[in-house]
């Protein structure tokens, strides 16, 4: 069995190149052709909690689980937020093949399946992208942006402005302009893609600032007691997500929504794989503003694993 860290993946691996592998994990996903039973997080102390995924993948035939400490103030001690490894085995004989250090791996699988929704689900030819957050994920968000779209311009906004000018700082031979934006309304305003990509506890981005033809990809709250945008962005949203079984249990702008009243029993949201299969409809006008709801599932980190363990062979 191989150990992969995070430095033999940085540099190897890239956003755009996962893309297609993302697509068919996501719609073995939605084809019932994956296995990914609901996740454990446990608290540990005030700073973090331990987190454990597992589940298989049928194409190819592999299976495994994800043991992460989930430390969200751990960047400003130079840490990764998701920090712990994924384990890899192939099931036809049950060998472990790889122990994958997991903050890369997560980073660069969550960006390539936001970058397929935004593909999906977005307006065609975006040229403006938002990120909101300054973290590894959306470095990868800047980076994936970079590398699968032609983006006229990429704008960074921040809760602290200053860790927005740190971020965009990192990135001085960007081929288009990264401007920090110090208002959020200043920041999605024109925006074609917005992406959240935060810590936030509670929602930040208001969704009477919306504009007809947007995207969202809402990344940053993967738990049910986190959310990054309002009840009346989630109302506006044509709304889509990675798997409607974690979304059911883990979306706490959905969930809110719903128990608020501000969405009814006829709100539909549909899985991404569904849209990519021809299954389900997506985007139908270019005035529908969408949003892809992440939660990130077991099956996509062991595609990505396996990905990565065959190309750094």
């Amino acid at each position: 069995m191989r150990v992969i860290t995070a430095k033999d993946v940085l540099g190897r691996i890239t956003v755009a190149e996962l893309v297609p592998v993302m697509e068919a994990a996501m719609k073995d996903i939605s084809a019932g052709e994956a296995l990914h039973p609901p996740r454990f997080v446990v608290p540990i102390n005030e700073a973090g909690r331990m987190g454990m995924m597992y589940g298989a993948l049928h194409n190819p035939p592999l299976h495994g689980a994800k043991v992460l400490s989930l430390y969200p103030d751990a960047p400003r001690h130079g840490l990764s937020s998701h920090q712990g490894f994924v384990l890899l085995f192939e099931s036809e004989h049950g060998r472990p093949v790889a122990a994958i250090e997991a903050d890369a791996l997560t980073a660069l699988r969550t960006a390539a399946v936001s970058m397929l929704a935004t593909r999906r689900l977005g307006r065609a030819d975006p040229r403006i992208f938002t990120i909101c957050g300054a973290g590894e994920q959306a470095e990868y968000h800047l980076r994936g942006a970079l590398e699968c779209f032609d983006p006229s311009e990429i704008r960074i906004w921040a809760r602290r402005p200053e860790a927005a000018r740190d971020f965009a700082a990192r990135f001085p031979d960007a081929p288009v302009p990264v401007r920090v934006c110090t208002s959020l309304v200043e920041a999605i305003t024109g925006a074609d893609v917005i992406t959240t990509a935060t810590a936030a506890r509670s929602a930040f981005l208001a969704g009477a600032d919306l504009e007809p033809g947007q995207h969202l990809n809402l990344v940053g709250a993967s738990l049910a007691d986190m959310r990054e945008v309002d009840d009346t962005a989630v109302a506006r949203m044509l709304m889509f997500t990675d798997s409607l079984d974690s979304s059911s249990r883990e979306s706490g702008e959905i969930m809110e929504a719903r128990a608020a009243g501000a969405i009814g029993a006829a709100y539909q949201v549909t899985e991404l794989g569904a849209v990519l299969a021809g299954a389900a409809t997506g985007r139908t006008s270019a005035t529908q503003i969408t949003g892809y709801k992440s939660h990130g599932l077991i099956v996509q980190d062991l595609a990505a694993a396996w990905h990565i363990a065959q190309t750094l062979a």
